[in-house]
């Protein structure tokens, strides 16, 4: 792993293309206040050929509230890159040596051949009682078209756990909450009948809304788990849409991490 490296510039947004590599891709890191339990983007793993692995904080990270650097990666302006995932996302990914890693790749809706990236995308990076999560960033493709899957959050307070029978491909809905006391941008998540399954994640919201603003969005179930899962691998969804012209996804100033150059 390198050395950091200082800057007083933020870098030039590149837009994510969907075919850039099965194993490449960029993910948002996000810390969880544990009082409050609001979630705050703070940094930016990458990953691609020639790249290798790739860390670097959001500028936005120094002022969210109570939060201090990873001790893996101590300076607010590093630029931190290894041959090997990092320990403390590679610790986030189940060993395939474990009985249940077929059962765990079942319930993340990906097949026996997923790299550990995928397994990391797709799941959040979530452990039990942790802070950190890791969020994909959406791709686009050459014609801007954008489609993603992402967790529905808070299935467990919205559901008590236990979700209406549901099918690949069902129609979702998505009804604002403006007097959210949380978050009044928050997007409630409801079956075509209404009823009420989930969230969309707080980070996935200013996409959304770019989506939207460029035409018709589809939302719909992409995969269900049963009880056996995890509450927060209960339902995964898609979200399917035109994105504005020039749009780049997460790439707004509170986006904006530190510059190698």
């Amino acid at each position: 792993m390198s050395g950091d490296v200082r800057s007083a510039g933020v870098e030039t947004p590149v837009r994510p293309v969907a075919d850039a590599g099965r194993s490449a891709g960029a993910l948002i890191v996000a810390w969880q206040h544990p009082d409050s339990r609001l979630i705050s983007p703070v940094g930016r793993l990458e990953h691609g050929p020639g790249l290798h692995y790739r860390f670097r904080y959001l500028r936005s990270a120094r002022e969210v509230a109570d939060f201090q650097p990873f001790l893996s990666f101590p300076e607010w302006s590093g630029d931190y890159r290894s041959e090997n995932l990092f320990p403390v996302f590679s610790q986030r990914i189940m060993s395939p040596r474990r009985p249940d890693f077929p059962e765990y790749l079942r319930q993340l809706h990906l097949d026996g051949n997923a790299t550990p990236w995928e397994q990391l995308a797709r799941s959040e990076g979530r452990r039990h009682g942790d802070t950190v999560q890791v969020f994909p960033i959406p791709s686009v493709e050459l014609d801007g078209t954008s489609s993603c899957c992402f967790l529905a959050h808070g299935v467990r307070h919205v559901t008590g756990g236990m979700l209406p029978p549901l099918t690949q491909g069902d129609l979702l809905q998505l009804r604002a909450e403006p007097t959210n006391p949380v978050d009044p941008a928050a997007q409630l998540i409801r079956s075509e009948n209404g009823t009420d399954l989930g969230y969309v994640p707080a980070l996935m919201l200013e996409h959304f809304a770019a989506l939207r603003s460029a035409g018709p969005v589809s939302l719909r179930v992409e995969h269900v788990n049963g009880p056996e899962a995890p509450a927060h691998l209960r339902l995964l969804v898609r979200l399917e849409g035109m994105t504005p012209r020039d749009y780049v996804p997460m790439s707004s100033p509170g986006w904006a991490v530190w510059s190698d150059g």
